[in-house]
Parts: C-alpha cells; structure tokens; sequence
C-alpha cells in the first residue's frame, strides 16, 4: 500500500512540473507580455513607431502664386488645404515686365512679412519636406528670411531657409533643439529673378538646396521634422531682423522631397508660361488681364507702387483696368529704379 502511495505522488509531482514548464520558462514570460496588448505574438519587437511604416499621401499642401489677394491682405492658397496667408499692411501685389519670367505678378514684401497660421496649418511636414519660391532681391547684403517657423516648446527658429548675403541657408531645428538638417549654397544674385528650392527626407536622411534647378549642395541630417509651428510661421521675418527685401513669387510647400525632374519642371513652368509640374496649366502664369492688388499702398517701403512714404493704412485690395494696369507698372519700374540709384549715391 505504502509503495502505490509513492508512486502515485511521483505522478502527481511530475504531471504538475510538466503543466507548469511553459509559464516559468524566459521564452514564455516574454511571449506572454508581448501579447497582453492584444498584439501578433509572432511579431517582431520594432523601435520604429507605427506611423513611421504607414507612408503619408504626397502632397502640396500650400501655394500661393499671389494672383488674388481677398479682404484683409488674405493670401489664397491654391494647395486646396486652405492654408491661407495674410499679408501686412504695406506689402503689396505687383506685375513685371521680366521678358524672361512669365509668372510675373508677385508680392514686393521689403520690411512686411506674409504670416501664416501655424497653429491651425493643415497636413505640416513630418517625414519630408520641399519649399519652393521665385526671388527678386532689391538687396544681397543682409539676412532675407523665406521661410521660418517657431514653436512653443522652445524660443530657438525651427525652420529657416532664407539668403544671407546671396547665400542660401536652408536648415531645421526640432522641438528638443536638436539640428536635423543644415546645408548652404551660393548664390542668389540681385535683381534677376531666381528660383530656389530646398528638400529633405527623413528616410534617406539627405537636404538639398536647389538654384535655378540646379543642386548646388547637400548634406546629411537625421531626424523627423517638428510639427509645432504655433508661435509663427511666416515669409519674411521684419521682428528678427531678416525682411525680405525684394519680391516673391509661386511659393509652395510640399510635405516630400521633390526630385531632380520636379524642381527643374517648377522652373520651366515660369520659363515659358506653359505648364506647371504636374502638367495643368500654370495658374501664375501669364493672363491678358491680370490685376495688380495693392495692399496698403507701399507704406514704408521705398519705390513702392503707391507708397505714401510711410503712413500707416487699413488693408485694402483694388482691381486696376487693363491700362491703368499697365501705367502702375511702369511707374512701379521706374520707382525702383530711381530708388536703386539714390541707394547707391548714399551708399557712397
């Protein structure tokens, strides 16, 4: 009796270490942990975040080609996300008669910035980016701001990409301050108009800058882009002492890196007045009866196109008819110019 009492605790015992195996085991604890989530359990343990495999749609997500300003100095944006800007009073909307560039009308901005709401931006660049733009500088000299964002995690630029000194400064800081990209390229030439462009993309870790369709640099960065554009994001920045003296034109943010193909097709767009990179036809392109709109009549700004010579004014946007048009045009050339030669004469 006694020894079927042992044998049947030896059975017991070892049907009870069996069972229990699997759960003590390292391998087990693990699988068990990982699948608590309600998880694959055949899935691989992955530092890469989820949304980092899913890629966003490439988009546009702002352009503005400056051909209609509405109330209140509102830039339209034709992306369709209606990322509109508002342009300060003393900005003002011009047409050119630069032979060699046809999407002539563009926003003379000298010390008055386009602010966008970056707080409410839609679709902002996480995993890649391209800013494009048509610049005429009335100025080398100096720091001319295209494009700059700050956010509220701390008072340091995020976005800059501007000209210092005819020299293109394309870099992106996130929200812990860390530097993900930076990379420059000369030159920027005064008084012509000259198209630049800079990308990055977070997966081949490259930023570019572009001139004329041209790379003229890159390095290599790392790091996603910062979305927190909530304290400004703007063109033009008069507040850090980098106004953009001058002009610009078709100005488009993308949330990827454009290729080589894409920039040049930009170009090309207002080289001939034919189509636009995706083959439409250009909407800054040349149109019999374009308006010019003026808002705020120059104030400030020397050889503005109705400038009052500094007096502030309420926001205001007028059609001009096709011959008045014309003269404003002119007028608008002539200023400048005469303003350049005085520019010089105290220069010396």
């Amino acid at each position: 009796m006694r020894f079927w009492l042992i044998i049947a605790c030896c059975l017991l015992a070892s049907g009870v270490f069996s069972r229990s195996l699997p759960e003590v085991t390292d391998s087990g604890e693990k699988r068990a942990e990982i699948c608590q989530d309600g998880c694959n359990p055949s899935a691989e343990d992955s530092s890469v975040p989820d949304d980092e495999d899913d890629d966003e749609p490439k988009r546009l997500v702002v352009y503005y080609n400056f051909e209609k300003v509405m109330k209140h100095g509102r830039i339209s944006d034709k992306s369709g996300y209606e990322n509109s800007g508002t342009l300060g009073v003393g900005g003002e909307i011009l047409k050119f008669n630069d032979k060699d560039y046809t999407c002539n009308q563009a926003a003379r901005l000298w010390d008055h910035d386009i602010v966008l709401r970056g707080d409410t931006f839609q679709a902002k660049p996480k995993y890649g980016i391209t800013i494009a733009a048509w610049l005429k500088l009335e100025e080398k000299s100096g720091q001319h701001s295209i494009f700059d964002t700050i956010g509220s995690t701390h008072t340091q630029g995020q976005f800059h990409f501007e000209v210092n000194d005819g020299v293109v400064r394309w870099f992106h800081r996130d929200e812990k301050q860390k530097v993900v990209f930076e990379t420059m390229a000369h030159t920027v030439p005064r008084g012509v108009w000259t198209h630049v462009a800079g990308t990055y993309d977070a997966k081949t870790k490259q930023a570019k800058i572009f001139i004329n369709g041209e790379i003229r640099n890159q390095s290599l960065g790392e790091g996603m882009l910062s979305r927190d554009w909530g304290v400004r994001a703007g063109i033009g920045n008069k507040e850090k002492h980098r106004p953009l003296r001058g002009s610009i034109d078709e100005f488009r943010i993308y949330n990827y890196a454009l290729k080589n193909d894409e920039i040049k097709a930009l170009v090309t767009a207002c080289k001939n007045g034919g189509s636009d990179a995706t083959g439409a036809t250009a909407e800054g392109g040349n149109q019999p009866e374009a308006s010019a709109a003026v808002n705020g009549g120059g104030a400030g700004s020397p050889g503005g196109v109705g400038g009052d010579g500094g007096t502030d004014q309420a926001a205001s946007t007028r059609t001009l008819a096709p011959t008045e048009t014309k003269e404003k045009e002119a007028d608008g050339i002539k200023d400048i110019k005469a303003d350049d030669k005085s520019e010089k004469a105290d220069l010396k």
